[in-house]
Order: C-alpha cells, then structure tokens, then sequence
C-alpha cells in the first residue's frame, strides 16, 4: 500500500510538489540542459588552463636543450623567439633593481611583477583592452642569472568559435575578486539585473575554488519563454600545481517549454493498491484463519475438554492436521471420529497466486510506463550539436598543439649532441599527456633515440615534410602521430599520440562519442571498444556521411540524440579525415518523461522485491512449519506413537506441534495425559519405548517393601499456575487431575526421561521414632527405584 500511494505521487510530470506547488508545470529549465552547460564550461576552464600552461612547458622543455647556457640575453630571447613564434613578447627582468634587462617582441607588462616574490615557475594574467587577455610567465633563471626572471607574454586561446549565438551566450574570464578580465558573446543589458545578480554570484562561489550551475526565473516573450543559465568553473593547472587565479563564468539564455502535469501512475497505484487489498484478504481468510481456527481446537483437545469436534478446514495443509486430531479425540473418547473434509486446494497455491499477481503488476508497469520514451526537443537537440562541435574543435587543437611542439624540439635540438637532444625527448614525453611516445627517425625510418613508451609504429620510410598521420587501419591499437624534419639533417622527429587521452577531450560531448576515419571505422571512443570496429548502426552512418560531405548531421532517432561533426576541412589536420559523432540516450536526458519512466521501473523492482519476500516468507515460516506437523500428526493417527513431535517455532504453528506431542503422550499412555504436560522435554531425536513389566517373586524382603509403599501418603498440593503457563506452546493447565490421597497406585508402563519425571510416588509420613538401620537401607531402596523409573 505504501508503495501504491508512492507511484500515484512520485509517477508525475510536474513533479510531486505539484499537488502544492500549482505553478511549478509553468515550465522551467530542464536539468539535462543545466547539466550541459556545467560541463561545456568545465571544458572552457580546461582549456583556457591549458593554453595559460603551454608556456611553463616550453620553458621547461627549453631549458633542458642548454639554450640558456649562452650569457648574452638578446641573443638568448631571440632565439626563444624564433623557437616559439606564438609568445607575444619575452624579456629579461631584474627585479632587485626593478629594472629589464633585455626584451624581444612585444614590450612585457613586467609591473605586474613588482612586489611579487617569484621563487619558481608563476602565472600572471594581465587584462588588456578590446583583446584576449595576456598571460605572464615568469621563469626563475639560474647561473650567471641567479636572482633574475626570464617573463614571457601570451595570450589566452580564442574562445569565439565556441559560443552558441542562438542562445545569445557570454563567456567571461574573471579573477578571484570577480574583476573581469576578458569577456565575449551578447553583452547582458544594464537593466538584466536578474542576470547580473547571477554573474555577481557566480564569480564569488568560482573565486572561492567551486563549480556550478544557477538558473533563473522565465521571462522574455511569453511566446517563447527562457531562462538565464549561469555556470563557473575555476581554472586550475597541474603544470603549476594549482588555480592560476582565474575562473570561467558562463551565461546563456535557454528556452523554457512549459511541461503540462500528468499523472501517469495513477491508474497502476488504483491497481496496486487493490491487489494488495485483495491479497491481503485472501492470505487472512485462506491461510491465517484457518491456523488459528485449528489452535484453539488443538489447544482445547490437549486440555482434556474431548466433547467438541475439531472444526475441519479446505486448506490441505491445515486438513491434514484437523482430521488427525479429530481421530485423537475420537479415540481418546473412544467414539467415532467426524466424517472428513475433503480439501479444495494448498495453502501454497493461494501464496504463489497472491505472489504471481503481484509480480504480473511489476511486470505491466515495467513494459508500459517503464518503456515509454520522452520527447526531445529542438533546443535539446541543437545544444546536442554545439557540443559535439566543440568536442571536435578540442580534438583538433591539441593534435595542431602536438605538432607545433615537435616544431619547437625540432628548432632547439638544430646542431646539438645526442645526449642533449634525448634530455628534451625525455622532457617533452613528459610534460606532454598527449603524446606515448617521442623519437627520432633516420631516413629509413628507424628509431635513432627514444624517449617515452615504445614506438608502435612498424618500421618504414616516414613521408616528407611535416603533418599529422593515421598510420594503420587495423591491428591492436591505432597508430597516429605527428612528424617534423630535424633542421640540418636527415633525420625526423615524431611523436606517437596517446590514443585513450584523445577519448578523454571528448568527454564534454556527452554520451558515447567515437572518431572514425573515412572507411568509418574507429580510431577512438569514450566507452569501450575494439581498434578499427566499423560503425553498424544505420543512423549513425547516415550522419557521419553527412558530416564528410560538410551537411549538417544532427538527428533525433527513437532511443537516442545523433549528433556528428568533421574534424577539420583544411589544415594540418584536414588529412586525417576524421569524423567526431556522437550518441546520447534519450533515456539519460533529465526530462520529465524520463523521470517517471524511471520512477516506474524502480515501483516495479520494489513490487516484485516485495512478492518474492512474501512467497519466501510464507512458505518458509506457514507452510513448511505447517507440513511437517501434518506428517507428524498423520503418523501418529496411523498408530506411530514413538517418536517425539517437537515444537520447532514459537508460534502459532508451534503451539499446534505441542498440543500434536501431547495428544500422542495421551494415546501412548492414557487419557489422564491430557492437561499434565505443558510442554514435552527432551530432544526432537529422542523416542519413547514401552517396556513390559519385571515381575519378581515375593518375598519376606519383598512384602515388606510393598507394605511400607502402600502406605497412607499425605494428599498433593493443587498444581502451580504461573506466567509460565500463559505461553504458546501447549494447553493451559486448567484442571490437573489428582491422584486419590491414600491407597496403592497402579505402577505406570516404564518409558525413557522423555517428559518430566513424575513425583515419587513413596510418600512417607515423618517418622514417630527412630529408624532402624534396616528400615532406613529398605527406604533408600525404594527412593533409588522411585528414581531410577523402575
């Protein structure tokens, strides 16, 4: 029943605030969308650190070829500037006397040092007006240059390409005091104070080290309502061991699509919740009446009262317990037993329908509401684009990056020995996660020197020039990399690509994304996959051919969002030709059709937990219980009055196993049994043998024993109620029977301590005298028979 009233509220499209909240089905910003925004903003932040870490890596590439051996500085900054055209401008600073030294480029804003005590590699960002922002990079020099900094001045990565104008998107670069140092996109309006207010609070939580998502009220044109989406992300670089200072604040405006509230679970909880009623019902009036019924009547029989018949039941199980102590009562009454009740059907059948129709419930709602798929929308859809855009945008940039390294190597190893080239080799290897592998070739394209993992690339001749390559179309692992002439000689210099660090860019994408070559097979992939698995599914074939020919291929198919993107049309990279596509289940988008679809599916696991536990339930604890005191009863019905029926349960069906063993003591040894015994002892193993009597001659000895036990005994206290006589396991003791004052008594059969020991039966009044010795040895006698059971 909870879990009816659970699917009627939670099963909602609005939500179950709805009951309260009326306007929250106005519309609102779908949590799939939040969610694609956080993470295009974390990919930004990745990537601006990225591009502010770039130079901390040249230098340390730089300064392991011996460049900074020469002791002119203009002719070291020229050469740093020849190696790496893309720095803006370097500069030799001396910061005890505040004072540059040397400069090569564009002049260096080194004033932004001053104050600063630089001790090893700092970042700096400098804002500039109408431009990317700069970033400076001071490098602590050593040597002849102790206490002097080698700064260099780069802008920050372009980010424009990556915008989405119909979304009217503001990307902004902000320090941790929320000045901003650069933004780009749709300017927010002075009187957006709505969206200001978010920025505002955006760039205090991204200062502070944290990553998130706000959203704002609706508003706009009530045609085509949106919603300010806000989301930051700090930037931090592990090149330098930290934020660099800066964060990355987004801010789009996305449309809202009023989400009309259904109530789809309704109709399942109605059912749910007259099955459990019915359920209910059948289980009590089939299953727990019946055992009850046969209690009490079981209760009364080892009680002694023998006049009421024992009510027959229709539950085989309980009527094959009934009917056999309706036959102990018979016999004990010597009368003939009541005609039997022939059974309708198990009590496990009525458990095993009660658990079926649960489970046929589990499983319509599983196959209905559990399946049903969301509509997607067009903005879902084109974000779905933009995203994959930008994953192949990402992709493209690093493989150009890898390759402007190599350019750079390849410049700084010109005329340097072996050793010192393989220093950088080593260097490059490792400050670079792209690249596995870094060597250099001879002309037949053989390993000269090595750093990195080893090559996979089979030995050959490499092509001429400089470029990007894909160098086998099956085997193991796909083999792309990156090759430049070494400047004077005949060798080249290459770098093999990580190929599961090319998967980890695309992860911003969303959903499974791969990259395929032009015979579609699969050089990469977000998930796991097999070298060179051609595409098989008919839609993403069909996109991934409109993309090689420059169409748009974006597409919504029955279970998935379709989305792919030509790594490049021109360009160093434009010879692979590569396509990103990408894939996202409809099933994982946060939309309300899917949150009911999975509020269905986990009703359904919750049903079906709940009807197995409960043919578990009962057939462990009612019906097997039940069938092995059938077994028993039948038994002994038949005449086995050996073996000892023991109460395994304290229950119900416990209680009906004592009163079972104490109608089989009464049978085995007579009526007077009955009310006697409140609950058998012994072990369930044990059993009771009648043993015929030891007849002994009588003598002087013998007599006079007899005499002395027929003697007048004191009458016997009435028997002792307590709350120990209050439990389930047996009869009440009512009425016990007592036995006559004085006279003999008839020796009962001999029988194993199978129940408690009956009360000695030599009663000697205290003694007038003294006595004898001979009387005191015939009295312990007598007490050690009495002990013994003889």
């Amino acid at each position: 029943m909870l879990i009816a009233v659970l699917t009627a509220v939670y099963l909602s499209t609005a939500g179950p605030l709805s009951l309260i909240h009326a306007d929250d089905a106005a519309g609102a910003v779908s949590g799939e969308v939040a969610a694609d925004q956080q993470r295009a903003t974390t990919a930004l932040a990745q990537s601006v650190a990225t591009s502010a870490s770039s130079v901390a890596d040249d230098l340390q590439i730089a300064a392991s070829s011996g460049v900074f051996d020469t002791a002119d500085d203009a002719a070291l900054l020229t050469r740093l500037g020849e190696t790496y055209p893309d720095w803006r401008g370097t500069a030799v600073y001396d910061p005890g006397k505040n004072k540059v030294l040397a400069a090569h480029g564009e002049p260096v804003p080194v004033e932004t040092l001053r104050g600063v005590a630089v001790v090893k590699l700092t970042l700096r960002p400098v804002a500039r007006a109408g431009a990317a922002p700069l970033v400076l990079t001071a490098f602590p020099l050593g040597g002849a240059r102790a206490g002097r900094l080698l700064v260099v001045s780069a802008a920050l990565r372009e980010t424009t390409g990556d915008l989405d104008k119909t979304a009217r998107q503001q990307v902004r670069v902000v320090t941790t005091d929320g000045a901003v140092l650069h933004s780009l996109g749709t300017a927010v309006p002075e009187q957006d104070t709505a969206a200001r207010e978010l920025l505002t609070r955006a760039a205090t939580a991204a200062g502070a080290g944290q990553s998130g998502v706000l959203t704002g009220d609706a508003g706009g044109e009530p045609a085509r309502p949106t919603a300010p989406v806000v989301s930051y992300a700090p930037v931090t670089s592990g090149a330098i061991g930290g934020s660099l200072g800066l964060s990355v604040v987004s801010l789009s405006r996305v449309p809202v699509e009023p989400v009309p509230a259904r109530w789809p679970g309704l109709i399942p909880a109605a059912a749910l919740l007259g099955l459990a009623s019915a359920g209910f019902l059948l289980l009590r009036r089939a299953v727990v009446a019946p055992i009850r019924r046969l209690r009490t009547d079981a209760l009364a029989i080892a009680a002694g009262v023998l006049a009421e018949r024992v009510r027959q039941s229709r539950i085989r199980e309980v009527n094959r317990v009934t009917t056999a102590v309706e036959r102990y009562r018979a016999k004990l009454r010597r009368r003939k037993p009541a005609a039997r009740v022939r059974p309708l059907f198990s009590a496990r059948f009525v458990i095993v329908v009660v658990s079926l129709a649960l489970l046929g419930w589990s499983g319509a709602v599983a196959a209905t509401l559990g399946r049903q798929h969301a509509e997607v929308s067009p903005a879902l859809l084109s974000e779905h684009g933009v995203r994959v855009a930008r994953s192949a945008d990402t992709l493209r940039r690093s493989l150009v990056e890898g390759l402007t390294d190599l350019r750079s190597l390849a410049r700084l190893a010109a005329g340097k020995q072996p050793d010192q080239v393989r220093g950088m080799l080593g260097q490059l290897a490792d400050s670079e996660s792209r690249f596995r592998s870094v060597y250099v070739a001879d002309a037949q394209g053989g390993v000269v020197l090595q750093a990195g993992r080893e090559s996979l690339r089979e030995p050959g001749k490499l092509p001429t020039g400089e470029g990007l390559r894909q160098h086998n179309t099956s085997g193991r692992v796909p083999v792309v990399y990156a090759f430049t002439p070494l400047p004077g000689s005949a060798n080249t210099l290459v770098g093999e690509y990580d190929v599961p660090r090319m998967a980890e860019l695309l992860g911003s994408a969303g959903g499974r994304v791969r990259v395929v070559d032009e015979g579609k097979r699969t050089i990469a992939d977000t998930e796991g996959y097999l070298a060179f698995a051609p595409l098989t599914d008919p839609a993403l074939i069909q996109n991934v051919e409109a993309a090689q020919s420059g169409k748009d291929a974006r597409e919504t198919t029955s279970a998935s969002l379709v989305a792919a993107q030509r790594l490049s049309a021109e360009g160093t990279t434009a010879s692979l030709k590569w396509v990103v596509v990408a894939e996202q289940p409809i099933g994982s988008l946060g939309l309300a059709d899917n949150t009911v679809r999975a509020g269905a599916r986990v009703a359904a696991l919750l049903v079906a937990v709940v009807a197995l536990l409960l043919f578990g339930w009962h057939l462990l604890i009612v019906v097997r219980p039940l069938r092995r005191v059938g077994d028993a009863a039948a038994r002994i019905a038949a005449g086995d009055t050996g073996d000892v029926v023991y109460p395994q349960r304290h229950d119900e069906i416990g209680t009906i196993a004592s009163c079972v063993e104490i109608c089989r003591q009464a049978l085995a040894e007579g009526a007077d049994r009955l009310g006697e015994v409140r609950r058998p002892a012994g072990a369930a193993t044990d059993k009771t043998e009648l043993f015929q009597r030891v007849r002994r001659e009588a003598g002087p000895r013998r007599a006079k024993a007899r005499a002395a036990q027929q003697e007048p005994a004191p009458a016997r206290k009435p028997a002792r109620t307590d709350h120990r006589d209050r439990g389930e396991s047996g009869p009440p003791r009512d009425e016990r029977r007592r036995e006559p004052a004085a006279g003999p008594r008839r020796r009962p059969p001999v029988r194993t301590q199978q129940v408690p020991a009956p009360q000695s039966r030599t009663q000697n009044p205290p003694p007038a005298r003294a006595l004898t010795a001979e009387e005191q040895a015939r009295r312990d006698y007598l007490r050690w028979l009495d002990e013994a059971g003889v």
